[in-house]
């Protein structure tokens, strides 16, 4: 039962997040995603009591992590049943694989067919990683060309040419080395959203008990790769 008292304040959140993510899903109507957003209200009551009592900025930072992946989680499910294939086969590239692609994806260069090995254990290689690399380059090739050119030509600059940050920062004119720094990692998480956006997760309420409290969560299976 959603208890309309305590969504009240945080509609703002709600509408913003909603919006954000209809601009990306368009095919899934706004009202919808609402509601998805109001049902995680519902499914996560003691979260929502606990995170309330820990103060609102802190609260309103969690809140806008869990339902942009609750609205991610949604959408996807939605843009699936529109064109046809399983939310299963959907890949989520992490980040340090996406360095280690990156530089022969921003050359074209499609010929980088072995493994990379970055010292992962206990999950098999997706059919990307193991046997068609050239796939994961052409995508992350198509991605880094459809970015904003203040990300793509902080990439080339870090990436292609090997500058270090404090290079990076003369030349796009930022206020130090750690801007720099910090400019990169955006570009970067830019250039996965443009991949299908980070792993969704499934969050569970807060389980109370005699001596904690605690939260669980759990990756969602459905993005499982």
């Amino acid at each position: 039962m959603i208890e309309w008292d305590l969504i009240e304040p945080w509609e703002y959140i709600i509408t913003s997040v909603a919006a954000e993510y209809h601009r990306k899903y368009d095919m899934v109507e706004l009202t919808d995603i609402k509601q998805s957003l109001y049902e995680w209200f519902a499914k996560h009551p003691n979260k929502l009591e606990h995170w309330n009592s820990i103060g609102e900025k802190d609260a309103k930072n969690l809140l806008y992590r869990s339902l942009r992946n609750q609205a991610l989680d949604y959408c996807q499910l939605w843009k699936s049943l529109t064109l046809g294939y399983e939310t299963s086969d959907l890949y989520y590239y992490d980040m340090d694989m996406v360095e280690v692609l990156l530089p022969n994806a921003i050359r074209g260069d499609l010929e980088m067919t072995q493994q990379v090995d970055l010292g992962r254990s206990g999950k098999a290689p997706t059919p990307a990683e193991g046997g068609n690399m050239m796939t994961m380059l052409i995508e992350i090739n198509i991605a880094y060309w459809k970015l904003e050119k203040k990300d793509s030509t902080i990439l080339f600059h870090r990436y292609i040419t090997l500058d270090e940050f404090q290079a990076i920062a003369t030349k796009m004119e930022l206020s130090s080395p750690a801007a720099a720094r910090m400019a990169t990692k955006r570009a970067l998480k830019r250039l996965v959203a443009k991949m299908g956006g980070h792993r969704p997760k499934v969050e569970k309420d807060i389980v109370e008990t005699d001596q904690s409290v605690s939260i669980e969560s759990s990756s969602s299976n459905t993005s499982d790769s």
